[in-house]
């Protein structure tokens, strides 16, 4: 579990990685900018920067809300305890699945910032080297050089686990220049019993994903060939 340091009466460090001198500037993009650090940002369900540092690459991420909620609350979430917070729980997560060898990120770092019984929350992971997500590999033409039933069987080696991705997609499978197929973003995920109802459902998931950026984008194509090498990998 994240060792706690309270930093002051509203702010909270959550540490994964001892080795690293980490303090709440860590998670403050305007910080690595001063240093000529922050290298890029993204978007998606959270505010995301990436830092090349003297001391490592990593990726910050701010939590966000989805759905219509956040057009009025971008980022605070009701504080129940340190435990319920979403950067609590995956970093967590993230210590056991390295813990079964799992192609995760590195956990390092959350930070909290609680006020009036809400917080506000940052997650800091390792950059996993060299890697592209699979959404930009196939929009780049690339499909048929992707190992489909590799793919298959990395997402059962976490089923195995019973590890719950609630948001499979294209977007969250990573693969190295090594051609290793990462899992990333485990916000809102869980270890569940077995059950072969929501790993079904989690497949299924994929192929919505992918089903939605073939009809979003003409250069994004894969054939039914790929999809049953992905399912055969599965099933191994």
């Amino acid at each position: 579990m994240p060792q706690t340091i309270k930093i002051s009466p509203t702010t909270i460090l959550l540490k994964s990685d001892q080795t690293l001198p980490i303090t709440p500037l860590w998670f403050d993009p305007s910080f690595w900018q001063s240093q000529n650090a922050l290298t890029g940002t993204g978007s998606g369900r959270a505010e995301v920067w990436f830092i090349n540092a003297p001391l490592g690459k990593f990726v910050i991420r701010r939590y966000r809300r989805g759905g219509l909620i956040a057009k009025f609350n971008k980022s605070r979430f009701l504080f129940t305890g340190q435990k319920h917070t979403r950067p609590w729980l995956e970093l967590s997560l993230l210590e056991h699945m390295r813990s079964l060898d799992l192609p995760v990120p590195r956990p390092i770092g959350g930070l909290l910032t609680v006020e009036k019984g809400f917080y506000q929350s940052e997650l800091l992971t390792e950059t996993i080297a060299n890697a592209n997500d699979l959404f930009d590999i196939i929009k780049d033409g690339d499909s048929k050089n992707i190992n489909w039933h590799e793919i298959g069987a990395v997402i059962k080696r976490f089923h195995d686990q019973g590890i719950y991705h609630s948001d499979l997609n294209c977007h969250n499978i990573m693969i190295d220049q090594d051609d290793k197929v990462w899992l990333i973003d485990f916000d809102k995920c869980e270890q569940r019993p077995h059950d072969e109802k929501w790993k079904l459902a989690n497949i299924n998931r994929l192929k919505r994903s992918l089903d939605k950026e073939d009809k979003l984008h003409t250069q994004f194509d894969i054939s039914d060939t790929q999809w049953r090498n992905f399912l055969e990998g599965y099933r191994g």
